[in-house]
């Protein structure tokens, strides 16, 4: 059963999710503030996040940057949940890693169908340098 995060400062979106994703088989972690998601991502090694990017402190854009430049947790797959839509958002979002990026509101299946894809990735593996000699 796979791990999923959700880090949004709206506890209604939160219940909302968390209800899709566990009728799903998914595990379910959360926090409420970007600082605390990366608390929990450290902690529970959950194998995705969904992250909102509106949220005071530490907006999603910077967690999500210190997620993916994080050894440890690079290769988790961040989908930020926002209800930014402009272009502007999204290439900022690309900028700092995200996988794939949702403007809310969505439709649970569109979330759904994401994040089965994403977790059918394999990580990227680091390159062997023996094999160019």
């Amino acid at each position: 059963m796979a791990k999923i995060l959700i880090v949004d400062d709206d506890n209604q979106i939160i219940t909302f999710i968390k209800f899709i994703l566990e009728k799903n088989s998914y595990s379910v972690v959360t926090a409420n503030s970007g600082l605390q998601g990366l608390e929990v991502i450290h902690k529970e090694k959950p194998d995705l996040v969904l992250l909102d990017v509106m949220m005071p402190g530490l907006d999603g854009y910077e967690v999500c940057r210190r997620i993916k430049t994080n050894p440890e947790t690079e290769h988790t797959p961040v989908i930020m949940l926002t209800a930014l839509g402009m272009g502007e958002d999204f290439e900022k979002a690309v900028e700092n890693g995200a996988n794939w990026y949702i403007v809310k509101p969505f439709k649970p299946q569109h979330l759904l169908q994401r994040i089965e894809f994403l977790l059918k990735i394999p990580p990227a593996e680091p390159p062997n340098d023996k094999e160019k000699k």
